[in-house]
């Protein structure tokens, strides 16, 4: 059996990103801030972090000859995010592909993983919770979802933390023994109710209903005329919910 992992938690009152910071240290380290000034999404989308809310970034180890596999750690990270609140009980909650969690039709938190060297992967989540939605008003594409409005009670957010670290563990744990497929079971049920989505590439773009991901992680969609259609994740430049 594997030694019990022990996160080394490095906390500060303000950072422009948690990710920045995480670079400097190991795997198996976490990095939390109270404000994030220049928190960012997908293709640099700015994500607001005001007191009250969880900043955080993740390290994790990868081996050196980790290529694609480390893509698919934004899904890891929803499960885990899943994994983690499903004691808060917040109801509707849901992925959205590939990289941010819904309640409903409301964003929750997201997730921005980097790989600042061969040997590690830093995993960089938001999370709305005891902060206040005014702050976020008109500037956010989807509507604010935080914790305080749905879970009961909402957990303090340094507790949050440490429970999503050991969600992250456990999962990427198992995605590192066992592939993709140690965790398929987890997100054939994390996606909610089938939606109309539209999956744009640079070549084409696509419309259909959303039912799941192969075990490399690409969208399905199942098309009006009925065939299944895998788009390959690496080519998706969004997939938005019609």
């Amino acid at each position: 059996m594997a030694s019990p992992i022990t996160w080394t938690v490095h906390e500060v009152q303000e950072a422009v990103s948690t990710n920045d910071l995480a670079r400097s240290h190991a795997p198996w380290s976490l990095v939390r801030c109270h404000v994030q000034t220049g928190g960012r999404g997908r293709f640099n989308r700015e994500w607001i972090g005001q007191e009250g809310g969880l900043w955080v970034s993740y390290n994790v180890p990868l081996a050196e000859e980790s290529t694609s596999d480390w893509r698919l750690l934004p899904l890891v990270a929803g499960i885990a995010l899943l994994d983690a609140l499903k004691p808060h009980r917040v109801p509707d909650a849901r992925l959205r592909w590939p990289n941010d969690l819904m309640v409903g039709r409301k964003k929750l938190a997201g997730i921005l993983v980097e790989r600042p060297s061969a040997t590690m992967a830093t995993i960089g989540i938001g999370v709305n919770m005891l902060n206040s939605m005014a702050d976020l008003a008109g500037k956010t594409k989807d509507a604010p979802a935080r914790m305080a409005d749905y879970a009961a009670p909402c957990p303090a957010v340094d507790e949050f933390a440490m429970q999503l670290a050991q969600a992250i563990q456990t999962d990427f744990l198992a995605f590192v023994q066992n592939g993709m497929q140690a965790l398929m079971p987890k997100l054939e049920q994390a996606w909610g109710k089938p939606r109309t989505v539209e999956v744009q590439t640079d070549q084409a773009n696509y419309t259909g209903t959303f039912i799941g991901i192969t075990p490399d992680g690409s969208p399905i969609l199942r098309r009006k005329e009925g065939d299944l259609r895998a788009i390959p994740g690496h080519t998706v430049n969004r997939l938005i919910e019609l």
